[in-house]
């Protein structure tokens, strides 16, 4: 019917499952009530690198690497200042930071973190800010972020690579959270408190992930689920191709059609 998107899974649940969340209607796009950006590449013409001490130098969050991102309480990298002639342009851009910041890219066999909470205000190359000033509300968004349902929303728009997807700021608007009005907003915040300093594995770690095991249960709240079904759809995420890095396993009944159809 022209949407191509459940060809990047090899599990079919999960295909049925992204279309399932997409539609669902405890969920809204997070573009409707909030503010993603500056874009990374717009960060990444402003600003240059530089030390510590240099005129005009701010800290930013640069780089989503699962050495440095492993837990939702983030603290960012590298100092940048203004290129030349790009002073005005990086303080239009320096007024949009905020305490919660999405990433535009994430690894799917090794990334941890596709969103994190600071306790400053920043922007980012790689990460990007999201125009949340009420504090509960930012921990509960950075929990759900990185919520089981939310990277299969993520994967199931994934752009470039398979393996290491870029999202644009459209793709991101478009990314589902729970409504205002929805009962668990409360639960999310009390699953980043719980587990803000507990390190994140890997998706393909993901069933023996205490940090994602908490958050999953209240998104499971979110959507109105048996907390078992969002742990099948975490343990069949790590099961896929593009995040375990493994094979898939051989179906021998769609290769001996596949076989049968060739010979015929």
């Amino acid at each position: 019917e022209g949407d191509w998107n459940p060809v990047q899974w090899y599990d079919e649940k999960l295909a049925n499952v992204a279309h399932d969340l997409e539609c669902s209607v405890q969920l809204e796009p997070i573009g409707l009530n909030y503010h993603i950006g500056p874009a990374g590449q717009g960060i990444r013409a402003t600003y240059a690198a530089c030390e510590e001490h240099s005129r005009d130098a701010k800290k930013l969050f640069w780089v989503n690497s699962s050495r440095l991102r492993r837990t939702l309480l983030g603290e960012p990298e590298d100092w940048r200042c203004p290129k030349d002639g790009k002073t005005s342009l990086a303080l239009k851009y320096w007024a949009q930071r905020s305490q919660l910041l999405v990433a535009s890219r994430c690894g799917t066999v090794s990334g941890r973190l596709t969103a994190l909470w600071s306790r400053v205000r920043y922007v980012g190359s790689a990460w990007i800010p999201v125009s949340e000033t009420d504090v509960s509300r930012a921990k509960a968004l950075a929990a759900w972020w990185n919520s089981t349902p939310v990277r299969i929303l993520l994967l199931n728009n994934r752009s470039k690579m398979l393996t290491y997807p870029t999202w644009s700021l459209a793709q991101l608007r478009e990314i589902g959270i729970p409504k205002t009005n929805n009962p668990a907003w409360g639960s999310l915040t009390d699953a980043f408190e719980a587990v803000c300093d507990t390190e994140l594995l890997p998706m393909r770690e993901g069933v023996d992930c205490v940090a994602r095991q908490v958050i999953d249960e209240a998104a499971a709240e979110v959507l109105d689920l048996d907390v078992s079904e969002i742990t099948d759809w975490r343990q069949r995420l790590a099961n896929e191709p593009t995040v375990s890095n493994r094979p898939a396993p051989l179906n021998t009944t769609k290769s001996k059609l596949l076989s049968n159809s060739i010979s015929g």
